[in-house]
């Protein structure tokens, strides 16, 4: 299994090299997936691994992938809003959970100052995979009030 770091890395060197295709997309796209590579599931990593750490995360629940629904830049502020997939060990069920990850990206290539991420409702349950797809709308509002908040500075800084 990678560290935080390892995944970091992974994740912002991905971001780098989507870069022009983020500046160049046209608004109004259901998903972002695969426009973005390796984004999604980088994203579910790092955050998985981030949620690990914690003592109010249960430690049986595991992330899968994530759904990319709303991608922003502005200047060298990247914004992703989404659903996380995920699961419980010994289980075949999924759920979803909204998210929200901002991250400012640094000067060059493999390089970012500080990111977070928000994710979970305490007002509106998660739901199970299943009823997402049969409801795509249920995590479409914005404001929240978030269950887990992260955030990260870069040790380069």
């Amino acid at each position: 299994m990678k560290s935080v770091e390892e995944i970091q890395i992974m994740l912002v060197n991905e971001l780098w090299s989507c870069l022009d295709k983020i500046k160049s997309m046209k608004s109004g796209v259901d998903h972002y997936n695969e426009i973005l590579g390796d984004t999604s599931f980088l994203l579910a990593g790092l955050l998985g691994a981030l949620l690990k750490l914690r003592d109010d995360w249960d430690s049986k629940k595991w992330l899968d992938d994530s759904l990319l629904t709303v991608v922003e830049l502005d200047k060298n502020k990247l914004s992703i809003w989404g659903v996380i997939i995920w699961g419980i060990e010994n289980t075949t069920e999924q759920w979803t959970d909204p998210f929200y990850f901002v991250i400012e990206l640094g000067n060059s290539e493999s390089d970012f100052n500080e990111y977070t991420f928000l994710l979970g409702d305490l007002n509106k349950t998660e739901i199970s995979y299943e009823e997402f797809r049969m409801n795509r709308n249920y995590w479409k509002q914005t404001e929240r009030d978030w269950k887990y908040i992260i955030n990260q500075k870069s040790q380069m800084m």
